[in-house]
């Protein structure tokens, strides 16, 4: 997809599912979803196993509710969430002269002690923080 406002959702094994207009919801249910969004504001779950969901727009929402899934939310003011044994990657930026660059990049594993499952988490001074 590539036009604004996109609502994808695929409910078999091994889905590919990518878009790249602005506020698209995005959502699959089967096993080994390949899910990747370039759009800001862009809200994507899944709910199957093994998935692996990236996000490079602005201000996304990515929760995965399958077992060990890789979550990457690189955009500015992006969130994410996912189960206990799936790894979550975030990105914080910050603007100088006028440009934005990235500040840090971090990734956690979801253990369910530092890192909680089914918690949106943000990057924020380069530390994992709840998001309430």
């Amino acid at each position: 997809s590539s036009g604004d406002y996109a609502q994808i959702g695929s409910s078999g094994n091994y889905a590919q599912i990518g878009s790249s207009g602005y506020s698209a919801k995005i959502g699959s249910s089967g096993y080994y979803a390949q899910i990747g969004s370039s759009g800001d504001y862009a809200q994507i779950g899944s709910s199957g196993n093994s998935a692996q969901i990236g996000s490079s727009g602005d201000s996304a929402q990515i929760k995965s509710t399958g077992k060990n899934a890789v979550v990457m939310a690189a955009g500015y003011k992006s969130i994410a969430k996912a189960k206990i044994g799936s790894w979550i990657t975030l990105a914080e930026w910050v603007q100088e002269d006028g440009e934005w660059i990235p500040k840090c990049v971090k990734t956690e594993h979801v253990d369910g002690t530092r890192i909680k499952e089914d918690v949106f988490y943000r990057l924020v001074d380069g530390n994992f923080c709840e998001v309430r």
